[in-house]
């Protein structure tokens, strides 16, 4: 089996393992499914043997060999902050267009007139367009142009995952909404001769009609409020409208990678500010848990000093002893004085340190800080019960604590979103 780090090939390498031999072989040498390896020959558009291409060879057959194609060269696409044309130019035919501007076209031709006489398409395939039949043509131009500037600028288009919504502009996770429609205009017409025979509240004389032009309007929402809206007019040609809404629709896909760039900068230096803090924490507890070693040795000697001194002078306290019991007649010790005796020498003895074996030159005595790793581990500790006649050492000031009873500020937290960002 070729190891782990050969996995990665070329697609010229790649292309002769496959061409080589059977798919299932070389999924097995590169430790790999077959699946995978059919998905990396798609990903690297790498030509893959047909069926029964290996059955001819084994049969003594010379099967034509597919060459491979070209590797595909990458789309560049325009900056999203190059400036925009004021105008942009609709097409005088219908051919060639965009194919979601075909698609439209088609569904729009097939819509039924509502009661404002406006057809209404929403579809997951195209944008929500509301127009009439006389717009029908401007309005798949018109969205023609608008794809067409876009997506030369990296923004796809594409059509909705839910079959109750409609297609979408969207760049990464970023999603913008366009909507075309034709407002309509209230005409007022004179009433009939069967409308005036009733009370004048009763008559109908005003009703919607198509106004002729055209309004796009972009949100990030699919019912906004109040989202953009250019409106075609007199003053304003839909071709000076077009190259607004595009000139809108990049603003928006680059400021949010303006954005999305400071939040990631940010996130950058504050995780270098976090790392620093935690390095700089460790430093400190470092260097605190060495002085808690030397502390701790100093503390060992003179609990070992206090508990020999205790140990001689109980040694002495029972010699005395003796003595004056030795000295009384008989001048003998009973039973019961030695008994006392012994039991006094062997508490005595448990006192002195060099029961315990210290000091132990190599554990107990001096130690070199710079020789103890970052996090220890750190030498031992002898845990010496405290002398009941020694006073307990006070520990050693830390550097930067406070004195004279002033409670030292609290440390700033981290923030807990950062130290533990979502997946």
């Amino acid at each position: 089996m070729i190891p782990s780090d050969n996995k990665e090939l070329s697609r010229e390498e790649l292309y002769e393992r496959i061409w080589s031999s059977p798919m299932t072989q070389v999924a097995a040498e590169l430790g790999i499914s077959d699946v995978a390896l059919a998905k990396r020959c798609k990903k690297l558009n790498v030509p893959k043997p047909p069926v029964g291409y290996w059955a001819k060879v084994a049969a003594g057959q010379t099967p034509i060999k597919q060459a491979l194609p070209a590797e595909p060269k990458p789309i560049e696409y325009e900056p999203l902050d190059a400036p925009v044309v004021g105008t942009l130019q609709v097409p005088a035919s219908l051919f060639q267009l965009h194919p979601m501007a075909m698609e439209l076209m088609t569904l729009l031709r097939a819509a039924v007139p509502d009661t404002d006489q406006r057809l209404k398409v929403e579809n997951r395939a195209v944008p929500c367009v509301t127009v009439s039949k006389a717009l029908i043509e401007p309005a798949v131009k018109a969205l023609h142009v608008i794809l067409t500037a876009v997506e030369a600028r990296g923004i796809r288009y594409c059509q909705s995952r839910s079959k109750y919504d409609v297609a979408h502009f969207e760049k990464g996770r970023d999603r913008l909404n366009l909507t075309i429609e034709e407002a309509t205009v209230m005409v007022t017409r004179a009433p009939t001769a069967q409308e005036k025979r009733h009370p004048t509240a009763r008559w109908q004389t005003q009703f919607p009609e198509p106004s002729g032009k055209l309004s796009i309007f972009i949100s990030t929402e699919r019912h906004a409020v109040r989202p953009k809206t250019w409106t075609e007019s007199d003053k304003l040609p839909l071709e000076e409208v077009l190259a607004k809404v595009v000139q809108a629709i990049c603003k928006h896909y680059a400021d949010l990678e303006r954005e999305h760039a400071q939040t990631a900068e940010r996130l950058r230096k504050q995780w270098e500010a976090y790392d620093i803090q935690q390095q700089e924490e460790k430093k400190q507890q470092h260097a605190a848990s060495l002085d808690a070693v030397e502390h701790m040795r100093n503390e060992d000697l003179l609990k070992a000093a206090e508990w020999w001194r205790l140990h001689q002078v109980t040694m002495a306290f029972i010699n005395e002893c003796e003595q004056r019991w030795r000295s009384i007649p008989p001048c003998a010790l009973t039973a019961e004085q030695q008994a006392c005796l012994i039991w006094a020498r062997e508490s005595a003895d448990a006192m002195s340190p060099f029961e315990a074996g210290y000091p132990n030159p190599a554990n107990d005595g001096a130690f070199d800080p710079a020789a103890v790793p970052a996090g220890g581990p750190y030498p031992p500790k002898r845990d010496f019960p405290w002398p009941p006649t020694m006073p307990k050492i006070p520990p050693p000031v830390q550097p930067g604590a406070h004195s004279f009873g002033h409670t030292p500020e609290p440390k700033q937290q981290f923030p807990f979103w950062l130290k533990h960002p979502r997946r």
